[in-house]
């Protein structure tokens, strides 16, 4: 939501500066992301307004295209200006730079085309920084003074507040709610409404009424239109309005729907006009026919199901109710008669119909969140002034038509001060609690040990006690709660046999990884390429490339690595505890399956820079330690095995599986260097990723008694093949050794000199102990010989000379 200060100001009565009400909307709940300029500074002398006196061709040959325009800006002289629009009128006043001028795109300077010096330059929207693109200058008011400041005629001085509204503050999706709010956070006075530019004429006698007739009530319980007839449709929006739209970020159309929208920003009523003419009969609201279609304003064609509400004449359907209209009643260039509408829809039945239909629009946002059912003749009232007065025409009696038992009623609470004290800890002194819920508009009438409470209209997010004793702490502000140690209670124990989400994010942190928390949307494409099969995607997405459900934790990560590169953080390490969300699951059944995993990622060097080691890059085994450390929590650690594997994401002969028994739980490995060029990194990056059940079960501590005996050591060097896995001969070894066997320690591997070039060496170390006899000779002897007849048999191994 953009507000214009300026504008708030005419419904509040506050000196606050725009950083000054910025921060008291924020501390009361609506948040501020951001204040910006209305508009670019332009120098106050160098961009003034001129009148175009004459407009001459260009004598050059092959300048048809330009006219030479006399320009009076107030002074002495009268400047002569080449310009090449296609709107050039004599007569017509517009923004003129002089020479030297510092405009948001260029310094004006003198030139001469053709033997025709241009001493400035006529302005468009784009060329003073008011638009995007603008193929024609920008022409202003008549009204408008001669030599006077286009930044100061404009009010570009305005600031520009972005709003970040709670999805329950519908009522504060226009000026005058956050007026409301400035009023009862502040205790400034509201104005009236502002004054329409001239007074509306008489109602025209004899004027009939368009009938209107509900057949879908519970969908549209109030419906108030009104017939407009004789207008001009070629009459300029005025430059005030123009900039006001321009500011809340609406594009000016015609003076018709710029008026409709005008009165949405401003009373947060949305409102829409149809073409009388092309109306049969008079209004029905119902629901749609089966299969109906209907062809919206922005050129998209619809087939309707009974589920849609829509506005219809006796004919056809012209709009789908609440979200936008139809092309079959639209304002057009021959329009003379307009119908104007302001309905109340409930959030019920808007609710998810725009986008199931990929639609998202101004109204749709509003009535999702909830209008003021008692507000739509205010708004009939202000767009009708001010069409009237700024386009001429007739107006007709409004018909308003309600069914008033499915109309919402005003909610009517009951507070009492123990349910005050029970969730701030406090009640505000004497009457402040009256007096704080009637800033908030409310009816307050003592009652009991509290108070009744009469909810406005405009505040449908009021159900309960509780939604008002939020109010008054946010009014009379969190700061002044004084603060209360919290009374104690026993603390749950947690279960000694899990691992909670907490602890192995803190190890992760612990090995130098900063936690990352990512979209639970990916780019499909991206993620086909890196897990060869695109997710589960989204009917509606928010943008393009955040189209599917994440398969992966990688992919939000791996754009987290991106963005920290372009930034000049060459050492990355990320990590996320998020869920995936999978089609099918693993049973073979067709549902989809979410499942909570861990990621990590890493970059760069090893070390942050420092004197005291020279810098190396992080390779396979560092992460595999990052890895193994917090599989170090976990008694599943002692069951985990890494295996050779290949992976779509991750380069050949430097990716590893990890299995858990006989289950694949993740996988390790270094990005492949293809997709390393997809994603726009450009250096090596490896990743981790595992189920985190395997994680969350923890070793419980037990007695075991510390044997008296010595333990005996043998060390051992096999020589294997070479594609032969450091897994695979400890296992044989493990499950040779029998239950002497207390410790197996790889602590060698070799190839080169001596060694055959496809076979390579493992030295590893055994232990042995009995808790009940000292070891013989022998007896560990001959263990080891069976150990290493089971290597040669099962592994072609030999011992190493």
């Amino acid at each position: 939501m953009l507000v214009s200060h300026a504008w708030l100001r005419e419904w509040v009565s506050t000196n606050a500066g725009v950083q000054a009400l910025a921060e008291c909307l924020t501390m009361g709940g609506l948040e501020v992301n951001s204040v910006q300029p209305a508009g670019p500074s332009l120098p106050e002398r160098g961009v003034v307004i001129g009148r175009i006196l004459r407009s001459d061709p260009h004598p050059a040959s092959g300048a048809s295209r330009l006219k030479v325009c006399e320009v009076d800006i107030g002074r002495r002289t009268n400047l002569t200006i080449i310009c090449g629009a296609a709107n050039i009128a004599v007569g017509g006043k517009v923004p003129v730079a002089t020479v030297g001028a510092k405009l948001p795109m260029a310094e004006v300077a003198a030139r001469t085309v053709g033997g025709v010096e241009s001493a400035g330059m006529i302005c468009s929207a784009a060329e003073l920084g008011l638009a995007e693109q603008s193929d024609d200058i920008m022409t202003l008011d008549e009204d408008a003074q001669i030599g006077k400041s286009v930044g100061e005629y404009l009010g570009l001085s305005d600031s520009v507040m972005e709003l970040e509204l709670p999805a329950n503050r519908g009522d504060c999706l226009g000026i005058r709610g956050i007026a409301r709010e400035v009023s009862a956070l502040s205790g400034a006075k509201l104005k009236a409404p502002p004054a329409a530019p001239a007074p509306v004429r008489a109602l025209a006698r004899g004027t009939a009424r368009l009938p209107v007739e509900l057949q879908a009530p519970q969908g549209c319980p109030r419906y108030v239109g009104r017939a407009v007839r004789d207008i001009d449709l070629s009459a300029r929006t005025p430059d005030w309005m123009t900039e006001r739209l321009r500011r809340s970020g609406v594009r000016s159309r015609n003076i018709v729907v710029d008026v409709t929208n005008y009165v949405m920003l401003e009373l947060g009523q949305p409102m829409h006009a149809f073409d009388l003419d092309k109306l049969t009969g008079g209004i029905v609201v119902r629901m749609a026919r089966d299969r109906e279609r209907l062809q919206l304003l922005d050129g998209g064609e619809i087939t309707l199901t009974p589920s849609h509400l829509v506005i219809a004449d006796h004919d056809k359907a012209v709009a789908l109710a609440g979200i936008m209209g139809g092309q079959n009643s639209a304002i057009s260039a021959t329009t003379r008669q307009v119908y104007l509408e302001a309905a109340y829809f409930p959030p019920s039945a808007i609710a998810g119909k725009a986008r199931a239909l990929g639609l998202h629009t101004d109204a749709s946002h509003r009535f999702e969140r909830g209008v003021d059912a008692g507000g739509q003749a205010d708004a009939m009232q202000r767009a009708t002034r001010l069409l009237v007065s700024l386009a001429g025409g007739v107006p007709g009696p409004i018909s308003d038509v309600r069914e008033r038992k499915f109309l919402p009623g005003a909610a009517k609470i009951s507070l009492d001060k123990s349910e005050i004290r029970r969730l701030l800890g406090t009640v505000p002194p004497g009457n402040s609690v009256s007096a704080l819920l009637r800033r908030l508009g409310m009816q307050v009438f003592p009652g009991g040990t509290g108070w009744k409470v009469v909810v406005p209209g405009w505040r449908p997010d009021l159900v309960g006690s509780h939604d008002l004793v939020e109010e008054i702490a946010r009014v009379r502000g969190f700061d002044k709660i004084a603060p209360r140690p919290p009374a104690a209670t026993a603390a749950d124990q947690p279960e000694e046999s899990r691992i909670s989400t907490a602890r192995i994010k803190q190890r992760l942190v612990e090995r130098g990884y900063f936690e990352a928390i990512t979209y639970s949307f990916v780019d499909a494409q991206m993620q086909r390429i890196l897990l060869g099969d695109g997710g589960i995607e989204l009917r509606n997405p928010i943008a393009d490339n955040l189209a599917a459900m994440r398969r992966s934790l990688w992919p939000g990560l791996l754009e987290a690595v991106r963005i920290n590169l372009n930034r000049q953080h060459e050492r990355v390490r990320l990590f996320e505890v998020g869920h995936v969300f999978l089609q099918g699951r693993a049973d073979g059944g067709s549902e989809t399956e979410e499942i909570h995993r861990v990621a990590a990622v890493a970059s760069g060097s090893v070390l942050p820079r420092q004197w005291g080691s020279a810098a190396r890059a992080v390779d396979f085994f560092d992460h595999k330690g990052d890895l193994t450390a917090l599989l170090d929590l976990s008694a599943s650690a002692a069951d985990i095995e890494f295996h050779a594997a290949e992976h779509p994401a991750l380069h050949p002969g430097r990716c590893a599986q990890i299995r858990w028994g006989k289950d694949i739980v993740g996988y390790l490995g270094q990005l492949h260097p293809s997709h390393r060029q997809r994603v726009d990194i450009d250096q090596p990056v490896y990743l981790f990723e595992l189920d985190l059940r395997v994680l969350q079960r923890a070793p419980l501590p037990s007695f075991a008694a510390i044997s008296k005996y010595p333990a005996v050591r043998r060390d051992l060097a096999v020589v294997v093949a070479h594609t032969v896995e450091a897994q695979a001969v400890l296992d044989v070894a493990r499950a040779a050794a029998g239950d002497l066997l207390v410790e197996l320690e790889l602590f060698d591997i070799y190839a080169g000199e001596r060694i055959a070039e496809d076979r390579k060496s493992f030295a590893f170390r055994l232990t042995f102990q009995s808790e009940s006899r000292n070891l013989t000779a022998s007896e560990v002897d001959a263990k080891t010989d069976e150990i290493v007849q089971q290597l040669q048999r099962r592994l072609d191994a030999q011992l190493r000379a």
